[in-house]
């Protein structure tokens, strides 16, 4: 009868431990996400620093693009 409650004993404590380290885990695991947060929101400000003061080279980017997007358009077209 003694071993059923050394087993059940062994049991809880390892039921504990696993649920210690889970708490662990998902401790780190929201720390990563706010470090990650914190990381994307510097990277927007930035980028929205950066285009409010020069916005020349985006406009040109997505004109370029267009263009590129309408050439091939084209030859799809010309093609059928």
């Amino acid at each position: 009868m003694q071993d059923v409650y050394t087993k059940e004993n062994d049991f809880s404590k390892t039921i504990a431990q696993g649920e210690d380290k889970l708490r662990h885990v998902a401790s780190d695991a929201q720390k990563k996400f706010k470090q990650g947060q914190e990381q994307v929101q510097q990277l927007i400000s930035q980028a929205d620093k950066q285009l409010r003061e020069n916005p020349w080279p985006i406009v040109a980017g997505v004109a370029v693009g267009c263009l590129f997007l309408g050439f091939f358009a084209g030859n799809v077209r010309s093609r059928n």
